[in-house]
């Protein structure tokens, strides 16, 4: 397994909920027919093994720091060497704040993982997708299971030629600052060739990310995540698993327009889909989420 990047199962939806946009941009590279053919080979890549805090890699102190330089009055008055101090000193602070923030979600994740141990994490997920619809992607899918990141077979040459090849990447943690668990599905459908050299190209013909937003206040009883016992841990993965393939199986032949009624969600304008109970599905420009009704607004 390849190694863990400092910059850890930050879902997007963290953006999301902190950037401001004018509004989104429905992206589709094709139309796609359904049933997509005959036979559908799937990878599932399990490379996460346990519930994750998220967080993200400082930049604002070398931000700060080069502003500082390039103002009159700043480190050597704007000077190349200033700069280049100015740079080095920014970067020493990223590097503390990253590794703070790494040891907190640490500590964090501690009680989680101990109240997670006894749960068969990649096999309920890998379950989920008993689910996927035959009508949508083929009546013959041939799931392979694999622990290793795309890139990661890339760069091994581990890549054969194929087409109608559906990857699946899940990831699923919970925000540092603990206001919501996410469960990210990062879908891919490809096409590979293999040219007079060997190499292995893709095409792409559709990518989703398709998310589970739970608010903690969502929880099972509003207990606290460092709370949650084995059960409603389960409880949890499984609503969530069970929700975002229900979501691809529509989205997969689904051709989504930019007229749908659009609604406030954290600071980011969304296309909102459709309502089902007290769960929306919305739309930014890169992914479908599934978020409470509740959390909508009217757009002002």
């Amino acid at each position: 397994m390849s190694m863990m990047p400092i910059r850890r199962c930050l879902p997007f939806v963290l953006l999301l909920l902190t950037a401001c946009a004018s509004g989104p941009r429905v992206q589709r590279t094709e139309r796609l027919a359904v049933p997509l053919a005959e036979q559908v080979d799937v990878e599932l890549r399990l490379t996460q093994r346990q519930i994750r805090v998220a967080y993200d890699v400082s930049n604002a102190g070398g931000a700060a720091a080069m502003q500082v330089a390039a103002t009159p009055g700043g480190v050597a008055g704007g000077s190349f060497a200033g700069g280049a101090a100015a740079g080095l000193i920014g970067a020493l602070i990223d590097t503390a704040v990253t590794a703070h923030r790494g040891n907190v979600a640490k500590e964090r994740e501690r009680p989680i993982h101990a109240n997670t141990a006894d749960l068969p994490i990649d096999e309920m997920i890998q379950r989920s997708f008993d689910a996927l619809d035959r009508k949508q992607f083929a009546e013959n899918l041939v799931l392979k299971k694999l622990d290793q990141a795309e890139a990661d077979d890339a760069s091994a040459k581990r890549l054969g030629p194929g087409s109608n090849i559906l990857v699946l990447d899940p990831t699923y943690s919970v925000s540092y600052d603990d206001s919501f668990f996410a469960y990210v599905l990062n879908v891919r459908l490809v096409d590979r060739t293999k040219d007079a050299k060997g190499r292995i190209t893709s095409k792409e013909r559709y990518r989703q990310s398709i998310q589970y937003v739970l608010p903690q206040s969502g929880s099972p009883g509003g207990v606290r995540w460092s709370d949650l016992t084995s059960a409603q841990w389960r409880q949890v993965l499984e609503t969530a698993t069970g929700e975002t393939v229900a979501m691809l199986n529509y989205d997969i032949g689904a051709y989504p327009s930019e007229a749908q009624p659009q609604r406030r969600y954290g600071n980011m304008i969304v296309l909102l889909d459709q309502e089902r109970g007290e769960r929306a599905w919305v739309r930014t420009g890169w992914s479908l989420l599934s978020v409470p009704v509740s959390q909508l607004k009217a757009k002002k």
